[in-house]
């Protein structure tokens, strides 16, 4: 079957169990976050390098030692993950985005480095937070 022009593929696919799934997402103000799965994929740092690939649009994020001043530290942000306040590097290389964008594919490859490719992402706005009913 043959779709007309404007027609776009959703490419995230079905939403997977929190529980299960690698989340990372792009804020506005160039606040990167990591769900717990992939801070535990990743090892574990307390601080991250970051990286910026203009011929191929795409972050890369290693595990670095948090007592260097080019490192990025990870903050805690709730209980079910970490941000890194990247302001400055997305400032530099531009990387605004005008809603917050959720990483289609987030791949940590051999060497432990996550790479996250910006020409795969889908927009991710927050959900309000329901409030619970009292008993």
């Amino acid at each position: 079957m043959t779709l007309e022009r404007h027609f776009e593929k959703f490419t995230a696919g079905p939403a997977l169990a929190k529980q299960k799934r690698v989340h990372v997402t792009l804020r506005p103000d160039g606040v990167i976050y990591l769900n717990q799965n992939i801070y535990r994929i990743l090892g574990k740092p307390d601080a991250v390098a970051l990286y910026y690939s203009r011929e191929e649009d795409m972050i890369a994020i290693e595990p670095a030692n948090a007592r260097l001043p080019a490192h990025f530290p990870l903050l805690r942000k709730g209980r079910a993950g970490w941000e890194i306040g990247a302001g400055n590097f997305c400032g530099h290389y531009g990387l605004r985005p005008k809603q917050t964008q959720e990483f289609v594919r987030p791949e940590v490859n051999a060497a432990g480095i996550l790479m996250l490719k910006l020409r795969e992402t889908v927009n991710s706005t927050p959900r309000p937070h329901r409030k619970r009913r009292q008993k």
